[in-house]
């Protein structure tokens, strides 16, 4: 499985410590995408990851030309979530890379991505909190050319967290990774949980590390642990966790379910490896 990170126009300091946990879980084939200038930034994994410099990516889409996005927020943070997406596919094209495994930055997992590879498909998988709200924090992309399907329906005048969704209603071609146990036979709780049965991990699109770890300070001062996602049809807050050998876990109805990731919101990523 090929790791891919990307990091472009603002250096974020955690992504370091992502990399040292997927070196840990013994991953070799990491791949960041990222500016020149960040390149010494990352000198100590010389050795373990492949730096990609972004501005020798041929982007196809003109994603920043076309982008509709807010570009003043926090140094363009809701152009640069989406624009990503569009690096990721420049790269994969041009070095022909399949099965990839994306992760946002401030997401920590906790297994070998190599485990999943039985029980993925020819489709894109992502973590869906609502029907119609997903959210890319970690993300398996099987090549270039079925990305290309789901980025010629994406739409710029909206965010990354709508346009998958979207994209998986018109296409068909996006799968669930699953945010809880398929206990419950409610449509929305159906839909969330899908394919649950087949990896036997569950994961985080934001709720668990949020409720965990709180969230990101600049949206809320002081200690927001315990903070419960309005939006995820899960409430996380009703369940109990608990970590067996560094790794988390979840208590449904007095059984521990292994936790693959978790979005670590309020960037302290240290405090959960």
């Amino acid at each position: 499985m090929n790791i891919v990170l990307v990091c472009a126009n603002n250096f974020q300091e955690y992504i370091l410590k992502n990399i040292e946990q997927l070196i840990r879980l013994k991953h070799t084939s990491i791949y960041v995408l990222t500016n020149g200038c960040f390149f010494d930034k990352f000198q100590k994994f010389a050795n373990s990851i492949k730096l990609i410099n972004i501005d020798e990516l041929n982007d196809i889409y003109q994603y920043d030309a076309n982008s509709k996005q807010n570009n003043s927020f926090r140094n363009g943070f809701w152009r640069l979530t989406s624009s990503r997406f569009f690096y990721i596919y420049a790269f994969m094209k041009k070095y022909n890379i399949q099965n990839v495994i994306h992760l946002e930055n401030d997401v920590l997992i906790y297994y070998n991505c190599d485990v999943l590879m039985p029980h993925l498909s020819d489709h894109i998988y992502l973590p869906f909190d609502t029907f119609k709200r997903n959210i890319a924090s970690i993300m398996y992309i099987p090549n270039h050319s079925r990305f290309k399907q789901a980025l010629d329906h994406f739409n710029f005048a909206k965010n990354d967290m709508e346009n998958f969704s979207n994209i998986s209603q018109k296409t068909g071609i996006i799968k669930n990774f699953p945010i809880f146990t398929t206990n419950e036979t409610t449509p929305d709780h159906k839909f969330v949980t899908n394919n649950y049965d087949k990896f036997q991990y569950i994961f985080d699109a934001a709720a668990m590390g949020q409720y965990l770890g709180g969230v990101d300070p600049r949206n809320q001062s002081g200690d927001t642990r315990g903070f419960i996602n309005e939006t995820c049809i899960i409430k996380y807050n009703n369940y109990r966790f608990s970590w067996t050998d560094a790794k988390p876990f979840i208590n449904i109805n007095g059984k521990l379910i292994p936790i693959f990731n978790l979005h670590i919101h309020c960037k302290q990523l240290d405090k959960f490896i």
